[in-house]
């Protein structure tokens, strides 16, 4: 009887070093997007966007943790985490394009130069594509032509291709 109050009593210290870990990462992701905002010119928009995608890697990981600390027998753990996995990779190796979209729209928001606001010359292998960086979303960049029509890219296609910064905003 001691043995399981004993072993109970580890598992609600773990979970609450599992939970308190959790709140002080997402608190800390939150400080560092938030500083990358006031650095660059992403709205709240962004913010909120960035946040949910580090919020749900937390979540995952927050987990991993705690099924490690209750004692889940490895063997069903396995199991259904290669299950997750195969659903998984199935259908992103189906929509990969989609996953790199997503990627693609945290790499600006953190280490790109290029802001929001900035004319920009996009070269493509087919045409060069000039105009103002209106918006960038999980999936698409929009850039606004200078006969004001508005053009949507994938963000992948922002990464891929080089590009010129011809009028940075004013910062």
């Amino acid at each position: 009887m001691d043995d399981l109050l004993l072993q109970q009593r580890t598992q609600l210290i773990g979970s609450g070093a599992c939970l308190l870990a959790f709140l002080l990462l997402k608190r800390f992701a939150g400080h560092l997007v938030r500083s990358a905002i006031l650095r660059s010119s992403f709205k709240s928009k962004e913010e909120r966007e960035v946040m949910r995608l580090i919020e749900l890697l937390l979540l995952f990981v927050l987990a991993i943790g705690l099924t490690a600390v209750w004692g889940v027998k490895q063997s069903e753990l396995l199991l259904f985490a290669a299950s997750a996995l195969t659903v998984l990779g199935v259908a992103l190796f189906a929509e990969m394009s989609i996953l790199s979209n997503v990627t693609a729209f945290l790499v600006p928001f953190f280490q790109h130069p290029v802001k929001i606001g900035d004319h920009i010359i996009l070269k493509d292998d087919e045409h060069d594509l000039a105009g103002e960086l209106e918006d960038i979303t999980y999936f698409f960049t929009f850039v606004r032509r200078s006969d004001g029509s508005l053009v949507t890219l994938p963000n992948a296609s922002l990464l891929k291709s080089a590009f010129t910064i011809t009028q940075p905003r004013a910062r």
